[in-house]
């Protein structure tokens, strides 16, 4: 039995618009999908239909979680989970089932067959939680259609007429958020120190060179020269072992005292993502620390004008402007970004976009209560396509005009990100959706004090 069908699980008809999207996007994207909008013909037995393409085609099933399919009462979503579960259990697929949520719902309120299972979040934008799906199925190996699917993708393309949501038959950029890593460094080192490794660690700490404690270890992608020249007398360290990171990510060996593979890869995470901060600070951000991590953001006058010049996506010059005055709640705002390194297959670094004020325009208020309802009235106008514009100015930034952004984590490694960035392109569009826009004018401020329905970048960072 060939299974060749993403099967989407919603709540019908509440859902209906989200399943129109993701449908035509994945199709573009050459996947076979099957959801009950489409899958039903007149006079064929509702239940016997949909048993029969999740028992027999599914290859995976993406569980639309949002308040309408989570309610108890929709006992047909239930059914179809049950079903569901006793595929992933008879594939031993633990992934076979790919929760994606789309609105407030809570996750402890998802059904407890996927209680447990990790979801992706397209409640605050769907376009930029595209790339994680698409990344998710590529990683599964989820068969695509190699065959023209022109028919398949007419089935979506009708309904999305009837809503006023044309689909055409050519290619679309989608824009990222996330910047490709193209070089990765080569070697992770392992020191041996002459005390105890957690007190040479306090000592090392205030360098800003980026390590892990292993035992009575040090790990670290820096140089032992480095090292040894931010270490008080009498601190010194040694090299005990080199080994290739590929070699490391992969789990213990027999030469030196290793993590294990999950171990290993989450050490090896946060050292990058450390270097990369480290790049930040250098650059002349400043941080704000923060129990969620640290954001790096813009001080005053760093830039000329405080702003950032560049090229877009779309070919066209323009500006963001990345520090600024709100005089009507008496404070500087500061655009930062938050770092994160995803390690796979394919690497990247993501920037996530955040809003700091401070009163000096220098240092950024660390306090939550008082920011918090400042950034919701601020920021309320700030949709997706203006935080999409800053990210893009940011790594144009970074990358200083170039091709490639260079992080020098010593004297002979590095790690390289793309100086743009990551653009797809969907071999289908719905007309009017995720398109360019480069207008450089921000988002007005607010004139009311009102919080609904805002677009916090941030939220639970703080709160």
């Amino acid at each position: 039995m060939y299974r060749d069908t993403i099967f989407i699980c919603h709540a019908t008809p509440d859902d209906n618009d989200f399943v129109r999207w993701l449908g035509a996007r994945l199709t573009g994207h050459g996947y076979k999908v099957w959801a009950d909008m489409f899958g039903l013909k007149g006079g064929t037995p509702f239940w016997n239909t949909i048993e029969e393409a999740l028992r027999e085609h599914a290859c995976k099933v993406i569980f639309v979680a949002s308040q309408a399919s989570v309610d108890p009462q929709r006992q047909g979503v239930r059914n179809e989970l049950s079903v569901a579960d006793a595929v992933r259990k008879a594939l031993a697929d633990p992934a076979f089932i790919i929760p994606v949520r789309i609105d407030d719902v809570g996750f402890a309120d998802f059904p407890i067959l996927v209680h447990q299972l990790n979801a992706i979040d397209f409640s605050k934008g769907w376009g930029p939680k595209l790339v994680e799906l698409l990344d998710t199925l590529e990683t599964a190996n989820v068969p695509r259609i190699e065959h023209d699917q022109t028919a398949e993708f007419e089935l979506w393309r009708q309904d999305a007429a009837k809503t006023s949501a044309l689909v055409n038959v050519e290619p679309e950029p989608v824009l990222t958020s996330l910047s490709p890593v193209s070089a990765l460094p080569s070697t992770l080192r392992y020191l041996k120190v002459n005390a105890d490794a957690a007190v040479v660690a306090q000592s090392l700490r205030t360098s800003g060179i980026p390590f892990s404690v292993f035992y009575q270890l040090l790990l670290t992608f820096a140089d032992l020269d480095e090292v040894n020249s931010a270490l008080p007398t009498p601190f010194v360290a040694e090299p005990r072992a080199e080994r290739p990171l590929q070699d490391f990510l992969k789990g213990p060996s027999a030469d030196v005292t290793s993590p294990k593979r999950g171990d290993a890869h989450n050490i090896a995470t946060a050292l990058l993502r450390q270097h990369v901060e480290r790049h930040l600070l250098n650059r002349g951000l400043k941080a704000l620390e923060q129990r969620a991590g640290s954001a790096f953001y813009f001080p005053a006058d760093l830039l000329a004008s405080n702003k950032v010049t560049y090229t877009a996506a779309s070919g066209k010059r323009t500006y963001k402007k990345v520090v600024g005055r709100s005089e009507r709640n008496r404070v500087f705002w500061h655009l930062a970004m938050k770092v994160t390194v995803v390690l796979g297959p394919t690497t990247f670094v993501r920037f996530k976009p955040y809003v700091a004020f401070s009163d000096d325009g220098q240092v950024a208020i660390s306090d939550p209560k008082r920011t918090t309802p400042i950034r919701r009235r601020f920021c309320k106008n700030w949709w997706n396509q203006h935080w999409r514009q800053l990210q893009e100015a940011f790594v144009a930034w970074l990358a200083e005009g170039q091709m490639d952004c260079v992080i020098p984590l010593d004297g002979d490694q590095k790690l390289i990100l793309a100086g743009r960035l990551l653009q797809l392109t969907a071999q289908r569009h719905i007309v009017g959706d995720l398109q360019f826009q480069d207008d450089a004018d921000d988002p007005d401020e607010p004139e009311d004090d009102e919080d609904d329905g805002v677009f916090d970048a941030d939220a639970e960072g703080e709160e």
